[in-house]
């Protein structure tokens, strides 16, 4: 069983010269009202999206809300402020376990990774023993509970106890870092581009650590996120929708002129960080990676909610099936 974009794309299908008449006679699906972090990545896909005419082309609007934090985001869309916004599906199944009936549609499958200096000394896991981890976020982080079990598993590291972590906010750490003051840290993607272009070593990526947590392949772990009643309601508009972020990854996996337009937008502070930025965007949007194969993932949370607990996962002790859009998933 298993969920994507490209599964909802298949719904679609059928439904397609109904929505290119729709749109062809100016009649609109409606306005979807989306969270945005005012510096976050998912402006890079809708500002493509937008500037394509992928939105009118099939029929619909979209708001772009700006939000301060991922917690406003959060907040916003249980309050009904807006229709839609990305996080993780670990959020949505906690959400559904106490009566907020939330759905996730995959969007990407970039993580992040653990990076050293060269100077470090640190060429394995089995070299992070006794020496200081930065680590972006809290302790139930998903990567660094990902990273956990994984050292566990293929060095005997027990990294809470044979490691020295510190959490911080990620471009603290970066700084850190790049100042000497640490030699390693966990890092999510945006920032983990940034220390790669300034000559940093990635010296695991995420998406190896699942498949050595046992997952055949990369997991998408942030999606666009809204209510299940909504999605009910508005079901045109959400096909439309993901139709369009379709498209718009196509353009952006292909088109460096695509990508150059986005530079302002971006906020890189050199060409190596431009060039690093787009490549881990791209890595994390390939169509055949981006499918929840529902198995697969119910493992990896039982995996989580072992590592993290109820801190975690809340009082969710399984992951829903109906966490994912479509309900349930669909066979690839």
């Amino acid at each position: 069983m298993a969920c994507s974009i490209a599964c909802c794309l298949a719904l679609l299908a059928a439904c397609l010269p109904a929505l290119a008449a729709d749109a062809s006679s100016g009649k609109s699906a409606g306005t979807l009202r989306i969270g945005v972090l005012q510096f976050g990545t998912v402006a890079w896909t809708l500002d493509t999206l937008q500037h394509q005419g992928f939105d009118k082309a099939t029929g619909f609007d979209i708001e772009v809300v700006p939000m301060a934090a991922p917690n406003a985001a959060q907040i916003a869309l249980q309050g009904g402020a807006v229709d839609m916004i990305t996080t993780d599906w670990l959020w949505v199944n906690r959400n559904r376990a106490e009566g907020r009936k939330l759905q996730f549609a995959a969007n990407s499958t970039a993580l992040g990774g653990l990076y050293v200096k060269a100077d470090s000394g640190i060429k394995s896991l089995a070299d992070l023993k006794g020496r200081e981890i930065g680590v972006a976020g809290t302790p139930v982080d998903k990567s660094w509970l990902f990273l956990q079990a994984y050292a566990r598993k293929s060095a005997g590291l027990d990294l809470r106890k044979d490691a020295r972590p510190s959490f911080a906010a990620p471009p603290a750490l970066n700084e850190f870092i790049l100042r000497g003051k640490l030699p390693a840290v966990l890092n999510f993607w945006p920032y983990g581009a940034r220390l790669q272009a300034a000559g940093l070593t990635e010296l695991l990526d995420m998406k190896d650590v699942l498949k050595g947590l046992g997952l055949s392949r990369p997991a998408p772990m942030v999606g666009w996120v809204f209510s299940e009643s909504w999605a009910a309601a508005h079901p045109q508009l959400l096909q439309r929708f993901l139709s369009a972020v379709e498209q718009t990854n196509a353009v952006l996996r292909d088109s460096d002129p695509a990508w150059v337009r986005l530079k302002p937008l971006m906020k890189a502070d050199s060409e190596a960080d431009f060039l690093a930025l787009r490549d881990a965007h791209r890595a994390g949007i390939h169509p055949d990676e981006l499918v929840v194969d529902l198995p697969a993932i119910q493992r990896l949370y039982a995996l989580l909610a072992e590592e993290g607990g109820e801190e975690l996962v809340g009082k969710s002790a399984t992951l829903d099936p109906a966490t994912f859009y479509p309900a349930g998933g669909r066979a690839r």
